[in-house]
Formats: structure tokens, C-alpha cells, sequence
């Protein structure tokens, strides 16, 4: 059985600890009360406080793309042909950092598929072997 998240009063607000949770019930909330959330939107909360999940507080605003590494990478991962590859340099050498990289470009190109192989000297071998293909049920 799914266990429901506890939430406290704090001021006029209803706080939720996890800040994920919050997210996902003002979203939840939201589409309750009004319909849907168009894409390239979110659900935020005007009092500022990232635990708030009061419906009165919530209002809707453009989703912000975070600039980053992982997306700039990810833009060159897309323009390769299948069977081209590049180095990025400075990851790292140990695992935690290597995994972190390829989660990190996974999530920003969802579309791409590709190999990431840690070379001795730190740096990361990065072969593009295909696109994910739509289908149809």
C-alpha cells in the first residue's frame, strides 16, 4: 500500500518535506482545479517557498532549460553522423564521475543513442551509434 506524504502548516502554507513531492502535488493540484499544464510550463508557488503545495499559491510559469555542459554536449552528440565520435576532456577517472557524465548527457539527449568509454587519461570517447526511433502502436 503507497504511503501518503505528511504535510504541517507553516504560516498560510501546507508544506510537503521533499521538494520533488511538492512539485508533483502542486502540478496534481493544479490539473484538478484548472486542466491541464501546457507544455513548456510549470506549476511553481508565488510565496517562494519550493515545500508550499496550497492550490492559492500556485500559478504558472515558463519552464526554465538550465544552461549547462551536458546540453552544449549534447547539441554536438546530435549534429554527429552515426559512427563519428569526439573526446570530451576532464571528467574524471574515477566511476562516480564517469556515471554522473553519462547521466548527465543521457537526460539531455534523450533522442541520441551513443557510448560514452572513459579513456585512462580522464577524458571521454563519445561515439554516436544511432537515433531512437518513434513508433507507432
Amino acid at each position: 500500500m503507497a504511503k501518503f506524504a505528511l504535510t504541517k502548516r507553516h504560516g498560510d502554507c501546507e508544506e510537503i518535506a521533499n521538494p520533488s513531492t511538492a512539485y508533483g502535488r502542486r502540478r496534481r493540484n493544479w490539473i484538478d482545479a484548472h486542466g491541464s499544464v501546457s507544455a513548456g510550463q510549470v506549476v511553481d508557488a508565488s510565496c517562494g517557498n519550493i515545500h508550499c503545495i496550497t492550490l492559492r499559491h500556485a500559478y504558472l510559469r515558463p519552464k526554465v532549460e538550465q544552461p549547462g555542459k551536458y546540453r552544449k554536449i549534447a547539441d554536438r552528440v546530435q549534429r554527429l553522423k552515426v559512427g563519428q565520435d569526439f573526446v570530451v576532456r576532464d571528467v574524471g577517472t574515477d566511476e562516480r564521475s564517469r556515471n554522473r557524465f553519462r547521466s548527465g548527457l543521457r537526460a539531455a539527449a534523450p533522442l541520441d543513442r551513443f557510448t560514452a568509454r572513459g579513456q585512462p587519461d580522464g577524458s571521454m570517447r563519445i561515439t554516436k551509434v544511432g537515433e531512437w526511433r518513434g513508433f507507432s502502436v
